[in-house]
């Protein structure tokens, strides 16, 4: 319950930057498994018994999802702060 009400309470640029931060991280997890198949490629070759790794929706918002949270726990109140500094 404590985060539904901390994501009630966010201010309209708290909104907005999540949203930002999610449409990144929804392009940094697409390279990230794409360098994860690159590398199981590269590591199994044409092994006819390896099983291939498809980028799957659950797999590519799961992972946005945690680059989301590591980059707003990391810079998102400075990146509010900076917002709100040049919007006044």
């Amino acid at each position: 319950m404590k985060f539904a009400k901390w994501l009630y309470n966010l201010s309209n640029t708290d909104q907005y930057i999540l949203i930002g931060f999610f449409i990144a991280s929804l392009g940094l997890s697409y390279l990230t498994i794409i360098i994860f198949r690159t590398w199981h490629l590269k590591i199994h070759g044409s092994n006819k018994f390896a099983h291939e790794m498809r980028v799957t929706p659950f797999g590519l918002v799961g992972v946005a999802l945690l680059y989301s949270v590591i980059l707003y726990m990391s810079i998102g109140e400075t990146v509010t702060k900076w917002i709100i500094g040049i919007t006044q």
